[in-house]
């Protein structure tokens, strides 16, 4: 019986510590980052930055083409902040009230390239090339997903949207174009020069770059957030020196003004 005793003390005992450890006093607070589908690298790697001077906040974050974010935004799904991949998308949100106007700032601008499975010629031009694809060219949704329109936009001002069109094939983000062109249902592809670098198959490919508008990515505090402070700080992690660093090594250019 004194033995049954000492092990049911000892049971006792060790729930008890079990259960300190389950329930911690200081519980991590939640924000919620919407971002669009190219960042998903950079994002990880912000997060782990601000974590190591904000280490009871947990950033939660849900990737998606901006135009999909926005709609959930609108829709009231839950968001801290939102960090775009378009300017209109978040003018949409600033003009219906459901992101702060004086939280938003661009904290990063991209390029266009195009990425092909067989050599690129030095000195050859964006038609010739593309017009020389034996096979598909991927490009992201037009309609939908700002780096199809920005892709769209560059090919009619070549000229060439039109004999291209019986060759393309649309994927529903950034980050489709790239696994197309990975598993080589797509011979060539119009990607971020930030997905450059998404992988080997990717970075091993003929590159060139496709001339377009500027690219600017804005950032902005979801004005229904409950967690404004740790928006506001994360925001301004982002636009830091430390921050703008991390944007320019997952190949992103800084803004100017920003040193990296």
């Amino acid at each position: 019986m004194r033995l049954i005793n000492k092990l049911l003390v000892l049971a006792f005992a060790a729930g008890i510590l079990g259960g300190c450890t389950a329930n911690p006093s200081a519980e991590q607070e939640i924000l919620m980052v919407s971002a669009a589908s190219s960042l998903s690298g950079v994002v990880e790697e912000l997060t782990a930055g601000f974590n190591e001077d904000n280490p009871a906040v947990e950033i939660v974050a849900n990737y998606g083409s901006s135009s999909k974010l926005r709609n959930q935004i609108e829709n009231g799904a839950p968001a801290d902040v939102f960090l775009s991949a378009s300017t209109e998308d978040m003018e949409t949100l600033v003009e219906k009230g459901l992101a702060t106007k004086d939280s938003v700032a661009p904290f990063a601008r991209n390029g266009l390239l195009i990425a092909a499975s067989s050599d690129i010629e030095e000195g050859a031009e964006v038609e010739a090339v593309l017009s020389s694809v034996d096979g598909t060219v991927a490009i992201a949704e037009p309609a939908s997903v700002p780096l199809g329109g920005y892709s769209k936009r560059s090919l009619e001002a070549l000229d060439i949207w039109q004999s291209l069109e019986g060759k393309l094939i649309y994927a529903k983000d950034a980050r489709q174009v790239v696994t197309y062109l990975e598993s080589g249902n797509a011979k060539a592809g119009i990607i971020y020069a930030s997905d450059a670098k998404l992988s080997a198959e990717v970075a091993d490919m003929s590159m060139m770059p496709l001339g377009s508008e500027e690219i600017l990515y804005p950032a902005a505090m979801v004005a229904a957030s409950s967690q404004q402070e740790h928006a506001d700080k994360f925001l301004s992690y982002i636009l830091s020196e430390e921050g703008q660093q991390i944007i320019a090594d997952f190949g992103f250019m800084p803004i100017e003004g920003k040193k990296p």
